[in-house]
């Protein structure tokens, strides 16, 4: 702390002290004039001068240094911050159109994908109609076709035949049975060319083993279809293999089943319609 302090304080005191004492003094002097009806001079006027209170605190060293502060960042000019509030509602609006153009191709997208899956129900609901119209008007034109042939056996009650003859057949002649059964060993042999029966089949088992497989046939004597086991032979995989030697002979495949001569046509025709069973031996 300084040493001049009090001696300020003291002065100060003493000064306001002579000021109010010659006001007094003025005061009760200026009664006894009044009374006596005798003028004196006024005191001269003394002029006092307010100060500031010394602060209390640490002397600074009269050999420090200025203290360097950052000087705060010049005012922007107006006409940088309007282009640049101008450049920020420029980059909002431009954002804005951005969002506003994706929510519209996501709508769109999404509208075409409800368009497009409707149009694919609606294309699948009128081909199945169709599907189901033209089985329909299949079976109305086989119906009326059945309805206009007669059965020559309608009026049997025993129709004559052959135990071995065809369900389909009309003929009654023998030599039909035996071009049947000619035709059928031919077709036998033709399809046990390709019968290779399994390793775990024994030997013994094999000679005693045989299955009938039904199949149908194109004009061109390829395989139509499926081949379907109509009589077992017992063994799963004799039966397995003999299927598979039928379905050699088809689409795709060089192999043919053989058809009946020309020169029987009804046989042919016959087998065109209803197919053929060959028996499948082992050899």
């Amino acid at each position: 702390m300084s040493t001049r302090d009090p001696g300020l304080k003291a002065a100060s005191m003493v000064g306001t002290a002579l000021i109010n004492s010659s006001l007094f003094a003025g005061m009760a002097w200026a009664g006894l004039i009044g009374h006596d009806e005798v003028t004196e001079p006024e005191p001269p006027a003394i002029n006092v001068t307010l100060m500031a209170m010394p602060k209390k605190g640490i002397e600074k060293d009269p050999k420090q240094l200025v203290r360097i502060t950052q000087p705060p960042p010049p005012p922007e000019p107006e006409a940088d911050a309007i282009n640049l509030a101008r450049k920020k509602a420029e980059e909002e609006e431009e954002q804005r159109k951005k969002k506003e153009e994706a929510r519209i191709k996501r709508e769109t997208a999404e509208k075409q994908r409800r368009l497009d899956e409707a149009e694919r129900k609606l294309a699948e609901k009128r081909k199945r109609d169709e599907e189901r119209k033209a089985r329909k008007d299949r079976k109305a034109a086989m119906a009326r076709a059945m309805a206009s042939v007669r059965d020559p056996r309608a009026d049997e009650d025993a129709p004559e035949g052959f135990k071995d003859g065809d369900p389909g057949g009309t003929s009654t002649d023998p030599n039909a049975l035996l071009a049947k059964s000619a035709y059928v060993s031919l077709v036998s042999t033709v399809l046990e060319r390709q019968f290779e029966v399994p390793a775990v089949v024994s030997a013994s088992e094999r000679q005693r083993l045989e299955a009938h497989v039904h199949l149908r046939i194109d004009s061109r004597g390829k395989l139509k279809g499926e081949p379907r086991l109509v009589k077992r032979s017992g063994n799963r995989f004799f039966d397995e293999a003999a299927l598979r030697a039928a379905q050699r002979f088809g689409p795709g495949s060089e192999l043919r089943i053989p058809l009946p001569p020309a020169s029987d046509a009804n046989l042919r025709k016959l087998v065109l319609k209803e197919g053929i069973t060959a028996r499948m031996k082992a050899h």
